[in-house]
């Protein structure tokens, strides 16, 4: 049972990890970007700076770095930090989440319940923060919809979040309908609202990568490395997938499509590039499956 449970919570992760990537209209998420995805820079940059004499902002963008490039202790801290001083609370308190959230494949098969529970506290507490922060309620309305049961997961709970998402923003609301629809056995209807929560606006890249999410899922890889592939005409920022992470879908769909020899190029991009360690063995574990 608890093997099982175990493989259910990892495959929830898999699931959720994508949709808490997305942007927000709070200054500090939306206030800068990171130059070919390249947190390593970054976080030399800034380490470079006297902790003494950093900004939060300053701060904030380690924290960031350091959960990219999987120095999940580090992160906490520093995030623990801006939390204690107030510092954009709900930005804070989102970030606090996602790294809980990525805890949950680092820790042992007993604590990754817990971990993931304090991803959503954390997220919650977000949204009392900041009852606007549509990152926050976004993130909260996943984990319902993708969490088992015996983990938080609770359908009810993400419909009942869906009117705080419409009044913030349509997009998301029909990307969140559209994952409920999913979970529901209810695959054309998800399609159209997931497809219905394609903007021109910059959530593009996050609507983009759901839908080829949303293909790969339902084994419509043709449609998923398509959409994967769009996304490299897109500029992306610190909060969206990095280059490595749709590399590997893509990837991963042609695999599954049949294309090998572009399949094993782009893994073995990934491999070789990614600055995230677990990027780094999700692609060797991919390439080892050849």
């Amino acid at each position: 049972m608890i093997l099982q449970n175990n493989k259910a919570l990892l495959c929830f992760l898999s699931l959720l990890i994508g949709f808490t990537l997305a942007p927000v209209s709070a200054s500090t998420l939306s206030s800068f970007s990171v130059p070919n995805s390249d947190f390593t820079a970054l976080a030399n940059r800034i380490n470079a700076v006297e902790p003494s004499r950093r900004t939060f902002d300053q701060t904030f963008q380690l924290a960031v770095a350091n959960w990219r490039l999987g120095q999940l202790k580090t992160a906490q801290t520093l995030t623990n930090q801006l939390i204690k001083a107030d510092f954009e609370l709900g930005d804070s308190l989102y970030l606090k989440g996602l790294i809980h959230l990525t805890e949950v494949r680092e820790v042992n098969v007993f604590k990754k319940i817990g971990t993931a529970k304090k991803a959503l506290k954390a997220w919650e507490q977000a949204i009392q923060a900041d009852p606007n922060h549509i990152l926050a309620l976004f993130a909260v309305t996943a984990f319902y919809v993708n969490a088992p049961s015996f983990a938080g997961g609770d359908l009810d709970a993400a419909k009942a979040r869906l009117p705080q998402i419409l009044a913030l923003d349509p997009h998301y609301h029909q990307l969140a309908a559209g994952l409920i629809a999913e979970k529901q056995d209810q695959p054309e209807r998800a399609e159209q609202l997931l497809r219905e929560a394609l903007t021109d606006g910059p959530d593009q890249v996050i609507m983009l990568f759901q839908l080829g999410q949303f293909y790969y899922r339902a084994e419509n890889y043709d449609r998923a490395a398509e959409r994967f592939e769009k996304l490299q005409d897109f500029p992306l920022h610190w909060h969206h997938p990095v280059p490595s992470m749709i590399d590997l879908m893509r990837g991963m769909a042609l695999k599954k499509q049949g294309d090998l020899k572009a399949s094993r190029t782009l893994l073995e991009t990934v491999r070789e590039r990614a600055q995230n360690p677990g990027l780094k063995a999700w692609a060797e574990k991919e390439l080892a499956a050849f």
